[in-house]
């Protein structure tokens, strides 16, 4: 279908140039380009930085693009790839004219700009808008679907460049040479968050950690992907860039408008306050200094959640139990050693053994060759025993306006291990008084000294194999000063406890 202009009727001439200009072929070179996303950092926290990069033929020391980043304030830089090209000035407006002193000027204006999408204006105040499909001597050719239109170029007033709201000014020694131009910036809606998968064979284990990524935002195609540990401090966030909220068209490959990032903000901070906003947490020590983890080449559609493999390291592994004697629990746990060259961030990690589930927990930020503790379970296959009692009394003693009496106690711990594997089991306990004797290489870790009173409070600790089906017996003994009147004439009764743990 061709249609009819007042101004000027399209022959089969036209026809047969339409048939054998091999539309669609041009590709648009000079003065407008489209970047493509380098490189992404994410960060845990629900933003990220966007690098992105194009290249373009300079119309005068002028480009255009049609990227208008939704960034944080003051968060945008364009530059240039060459050191001695420098980026002058960046205008956003809501129109963007192709100049022209003369209707005789305007085809070489559009030379080569077949297949950029136009808006055209004439004397008359008519307004065309559609690809430019052809350059002939005396009309420009506009294609609107399946038809064209043709309007004489002593017709034209305006032209307008559609979807290419960004003009850039480039300082350089030769004004209308090829540049690379690039354009980074903070922007919000991407995050990630970290799971592990230990799988533990013996004294050593599979460590995987998975990076969960949600993307919001930008489309990702082969682009460099960093995860990134840690969480810097950002003054604006929640505020966007003065560049971003201009009222501009629609960009040349997208048919809707894009959303208004200023109401944008305002939703977000708004579901932020009432809590709808997830944040995943970031530890202390992971607030200082920034770890990244490099996935080269990744590819994610706009709205897509993706589960992503970032390493897999082999690392040693040291299963053992906890016993607190203090009470009856006891526990299992993993200490794996980081041998690999990057921290290991906070996060869960489901733990198999010998491909068997045995449970999750969080392993705790742990920097290269530091040493994290994993808490599983309860400590199946184990019994233990405990029992406390009186060995003898010495003579009385005054301390103050208050007579104490020495009384000497011995405890005995017992483990018995029901598993066909060795158990290393760290048992701890607490004795209030002055310890005498342990056996088995005790130590007493900590002795804490209160005010008013006789006695200190010591932190025992001990670290025992015990062989399978075998019984592992640790005794200990401590002096400690009872006041007269609750100690009593008779000795003092045994405390006993014994709990089955298999």
């Amino acid at each position: 279908m061709i249609r009819h202009t007042k101004m000027r009727v399209l022959s089969l001439s036209v026809l047969a140039a339409l048939a054998t200009a091999g539309y669609g072929q041009t590709t648009p070179k000079n003065m407008t380009f489209s970047t493509a996303l380098k490189s992404v950092a994410v960060f845990r926290d629900g933003f990220g930085y966007y690098v992105r990069e194009g290249k373009v033929k300079l119309e005068n020391g002028w480009a255009t693009t049609d990227l208008v980043p939704q960034a944080i304030k003051g968060t945008v830089r364009f530059y240039t790839l060459d050191k001695n090209d420098k980026i002058d000035q960046v205008v956003i407006g809501k129109e963007n004219r192709l100049d022209f002193a003369s209707p005789a000027e305007i085809k070489a204006r559009l030379a080569d700009k077949v297949g950029l999408k136009l808006t055209v204006i004439t004397r008359s105040g008519q307004r065309y808008e559609g690809q430019l499909a052809k350059i002939l001597d005396d009309m420009l050719l506009l294609r609107v679907g399946d038809a064209f239109t043709g309007v004489p170029y002593d017709s034209i007033q305006t032209i307008l460049l559609t979807g290419f709201p960004v003009r850039i000014k480039v300082t350089t020694d030769s004004p209308n040479k090829v540049v690379g131009i690039g354009v980074a910036y903070l922007q919000e809606g991407i995050r990630w968050e970290p799971s592990y998968v230990l799988d533990v064979h013996g004294d050593t284990g599979s460590l995987a950690l998975r990076a969960s990524m949600q993307n919001t935002t930008e489309a990702l195609k082969d682009s460099d992907v960093f995860f990134v540990v840690g969480s810097p401090f950002v003054a604006n966030r929640g505020i966007t860039d003065m560049l971003a909220p201009m009222p501009v068209a629609p960009p040349a490959d997208k048919d809707t408008k894009p959303e208004n990032p200023v109401r944008r903000a305002e939703v977000e901070a708004e579901e932020a306050k009432r809590g709808n906003v997830e944040s995943a947490a970031v530890t202390r020590e992971e607030a200082g200094e920034l770890y990244y983890y490099h996935k080269p080449g990744l590819s994610l559609a706009n709205n897509d959640v993706a589960m992503i493999s970032v390493f897999e390291a082999v690392v040693p592994v040291s299963p053992r139990f906890e016993w607190n004697a203090d009470g009856e629990e006891v526990s299992y746990l993993v200490s794996i050693q980081n041998k690999s060259s990057q921290p290991l961030t906070t996060g869960p990690v489901f733990v198999l053994e010998d491909g068997k589930a045995i449970g999750q927990e969080n392993v705790k930020y742990t920097p290269a060759n530091g040493t994290a503790e994993i808490r599983l379970s309860r400590g199946i296959g184990l019994k233990v025993a405990k029992t406390e009692a009186e060995v003898r009394r010495g003579a009385p003693a005054h301390v103050g306006k208050t007579d104490y009496i020495p009384v000497f106690l011995k405890g005995t711990l017992t483990i018995t291990n029901y598993k066909t594997t060795k158990a290393t089991v760290r048992v701890t306990k607490t004795a209030r008084g002055k310890v005498n004797e342990l056996s088995d290489g005790g130590v007493v870790k900590q002795t804490q000294i209160l005010n008013g009173e006789p006695n200190p409070i010591n932190d025992l600790e001990w670290k025992v194999d015990v062989a399978p089906g075998a019984t592992k017996t640790i005794t200990y003994t401590f002096e400690t000063y009872m006041s007269a009147e609750r100690a009593g004439s008779p000795p003092i009764p045994s405390g006993n406890g014994d709990v089955d743990r298999g």
